[in-house]
């Protein structure tokens, strides 16, 4: 099975496909579709995360700021890659995420 979640970067005109995929030893391939060159530089570096990359933010990979130098700090790749993975892995519920069809951030400007 695989599960693939698309980041909308609507502040720079960029769209990114994040699909993560279950290997037989537990880790998760990660593939990255983007037409921004710096989310392709991310996702040449990540390529693979374990479970415990999408469980704890503070020592995953995902955000390790060596893999994500090249993205700007707004970026929602990474994001996408944990919610492609927590559906892969079964910690999100792919029917919820359905129903739920997207999250979102507003920005609320007056």
């Amino acid at each position: 099975m695989t599960t693939t979640v698309t980041a909308h970067m609507r502040t720079c005109g960029k769209t990114n496909r994040v699909t993560a995929e279950l290997q037989d030893d537990g880790s998760l391939k990660i593939s990255i579709v983007s037409d921004c060159p710096n989310v392709r530089i991310y996702a040449e570096k990540l390529q693979t995360v374990s479970a415990e990359d999408v469980c704890d933010f503070r020592n995953s990979k995902v955000v390790d700021p060596d893999v994500r130098a090249s993205l700007s700090v707004p970026c929602l790749t990474p994001i996408a890659v944990f919610n492609a993975a927590w559906i892969e892995l079964g910690m999100l519920s792919k029917s919820l995420a359905k129903d739920a069809g997207e999250n979102s951030v507003s920005f609320d400007l007056e």
